[in-house]
């Protein structure tokens, strides 16, 4: 909360100096609506692409803009006047939230999300215990995936749990490493498993890692296979560091870029979301002049807010109508209170307790866990349309056309959001071929070992957070993430054999150029030139087998 809030405070003065330029450069709306659109869009692109509470300053921002600039349409004699009243209010409230807290919030539950991630990693060791047993493919696939979404939901969740924290920071490391080496192992657990059923060996080494999963802090045991021994150790000492003394923790995190952008940044959602909601607020505002109606600029300013909002959630369609149950029941209580309370209210301290009772059931709305999504709105609404000042408004007119104004808002964003195409279903087939595009730039050139596993967990990782928010039946769906991470770590060991001048792994590279338009082809000419490999023979039975397994994710 410390943390967004100093985001917020920022925020609000960089759309407050956006929309006083803004103002200053012209007074034709003509040329003002298109560049507050611009701005808009690019503020609600920038909180799909930045980290945690890092995007809430960018939301912020285009809001305040909004604030400034769209009162002075319909007013413009009084545009300078309404524009710093309206940046002193924000920052009054601003500071107030700040203020409250920051001395009544409870610490963040970073021990308990540390302590879940432990947990994952035991996960890990199982499922990987049950790939080297053998066990079939659906069963595994029915633990491991969701072990996989839990994995990728971690690594989104972790800058949200770090924030404000110099300790939660410096491990925010440690939670990529941890998602890492967890596909690592999950991969040589299952290649090793596909290559040696029923031998004795991989019995041995299951047993090994079913104590781990039953003693955790333990040292894993020395006669672990190679490629299973590596990723369990980069496991075991990521699942370590979080139990550790803050000194020891990694500080790579406070890189820019680490620390800043999200993990599962996604620049083409980024783009629609930003041409949705500043579009959508330049043509409101546009309307609001065209109409004339001078509670229209409270519909142009609930159509940025709502768009901007919603285009922060997963699903546009799911939250809708969530949105529309908020604002509605925001709107009617307001409607109450002006027309019972509000015209009995004579001085402030009367003004403060009027609105008291109403605050407080909103706040409670909001600690429920049924209520909190719709109370969100609704409270905020209800501010908005109650116009809880001194002296009061008591025209029914112009009562009812300020609420019908906000209504309008939230029926024009909610039923945009339920028209507009589903956007996880292609937010998962992206993540698909950015898997496909990282692999078969793995294949084409060699990196360091460390940056290539990165750069694929990532890719990997994106997708299960994908899946896991994807609506609706999708043939990639069905394709192993594992398998995929299990290829990468395959073209590794294939460009490691080739810095060796071994001809076979030369080969298998080539023919891996191919493997997006073929992956089935690729497989077996990989395949074919498994007999007489020699040392090479492992790397090049474990590629074909995991480009089968992810055939869907490579060709997407």
């Amino acid at each position: 909360m410390l943390e967004r809030a100093a985001f917020r405070v920022l925020g609000t003065l960089a759309g407050a100096a956006a929309g006083f330029l803004l103002l200053r450069l012209t007074g034709d709306p003509a040329i003002m609506l298109p560049l507050l659109g611009i701005w808009v869009g690019a503020c609600a692109a920038l909180v799909q692409l930045l980290r945690g509470v890092h995007g809430y300053g960018a939301l912020m921002a285009g809001m305040t803009a909004a604030v400034v600039v769209l009162p002075s349409l319909l007013r413009p004699e009084h545009a300078a006047h309404l524009a710093v009243a309206r940046v002193e209010c924000t920052l009054i409230g601003v500071l107030a939230v700040t203020l409250v807290t920051g001395f009544w919030t409870p610490e963040a539950p970073r021990r308990a999300f540390y302590a879940r991630l432990g947990a994952l990693a035991r996960d890990t060791l199982s499922v990987a215990a049950a790939r080297l047993r053998g066990l079939s493919s659906p069963e595994v696939a029915a633990r491991e995936r969701p072990l996989i979404r839990a994995l990728a939901g971690a690594q989104a969740e972790a800058g949200l749990v770090s924030a404000g924290s110099i300790e939660g920071y410096r491990r925010l490391h440690h939670v990529d490493a941890l998602a890492v080496a967890a596909l690592g192992t999950l991969a040589a657990a299952g290649s090793l498993g596909a290559e040696r059923p029923g031998d004795p060996e991989n019995a041995a080494m299951a047993e090994a890692l079913e104590r781990l999963v039953n003693a955790p802090g333990t040292e894993a045991s020395p006669g672990l296979h190679p490629r299973l021994a590596e990723p369990l150790g980069r496991l075991l000492r990521a699942e370590a560091a979080f139990a550790g003394e803050p000194a020891t923790a990694d500080a790579r995190s406070f890189g820019p870029k680490a620390a800043l952008l999200a993990p599962h940044a996604d620049p083409v959602l980024a783009a629609e979301t930003g041409l949705v909601a500043g579009g959508a607020t330049a043509i409101a505002g546009a309307l609001a002049i065209f109409s004339g109606w001078p509670p229209a600029e409270l519909t142009a300013l609930g159509v940025c807010i709502f768009s901007m909002v919603i285009g922060t959630l997963p699903s546009a369609r799911a939250a809708a109508p969530t949105m529309l149950m908020g604002v509605t029941a925001g709107v009617a209580v307001a409607l109450l209170y002006r027309f019972l309370v509000q015209p009995h209210v004579a001085t402030v301290p009367a003004l403060i307790l009027s609105v008291l009772p109403f605050l407080l059931i909103g706040g409670l709305a909001r600690a429920s866990g049924r209520t909190a999504a719709p109370a969100l709105d609704a409270n905020m609404c209800f501010l908005l349309a109650s116009q809880a000042v001194l002296p009061a408004v008591t025209n029914p007119a112009v009562i009812l056309a300020d609420s019908a104004a906000l209504l309008l808002s939230i029926l024009l964003v909610a039923a945009a959001g339920l028209l507009l195409p589903p956007r996880a279903p292609r937010r998962a087939r992206r993540a698909a071929s950015a898997v496909g595009e990282t692999l078969a730039a793995m294949a084409a050139r060699p990196a360091a070992p460390h940056q290539a596993r990165n750069r694929a967990s990532r890719a990997m990782l994106r997708l299960g957070l994908q899946i896991e928010r994807a609506l609706g039946p999708d043939p990639i769906l069905g394709a192993s993430p594992v398998a995929a991470y299990g290829l990468g770590e395959a073209i590794l060991r294939l460009h490691a054999a080739e810095a060796s001048g071994d001809e076979a792994a030369r080969s298998a590279l080539a023919a891996l150029s191919g493997m997006r338009a073929d992956p089935e082809g690729t497989a077996e000419r990989l395949e074919a030139l498994i007999p007489g490999a020699g040392p090479t023979e492992p790397a090049l039975r474990d590629a074909a087998a995991a480009l089968r397994a992810s055939r869907l994710l490579v060709a997407a």
